[in-house]
């Protein structure tokens, strides 16, 4: 069964005995070392993919053509047109 008594805790409130904790206490420090080596690598990894993902470089190369107002104009009044369309829907 899943739930069988252990010797190491206490029948009712499932709690460790006080021989358990003194067992485990040796290697609480190394336990904590060993975390927190695991938590700098995976946070190590994380910032440098993070970084490495938001280099925004990808289209600095491409020339912008320039654009007169006249087109400016006529961009803006159909970019209004497809917001008020899309509220109606």
């Amino acid at each position: 069964m899943v739930l069988e008594h252990s010797r190491y805790q206490d029948p009712r409130t499932w709690k460790m005995t006080p021989a358990m904790l003194r067992a485990r206490r040796p290697f609480f420090k190394k336990n904590l070392v060993g975390l927190g080596a695991l938590l700098l690598v995976t946070g190590g990894i994380y910032v440098y993919t993070y970084r490495f993902l938001n280099r925004d470089n990808d289209f600095a190369d491409v020339p912008i053509p320039p654009i007169d107002a006249k087109e400016l104009e006529q961009l803006k009044k159909e970019y209004e047109q497809r917001k008020k369309d899309v509220r109606k829907d």
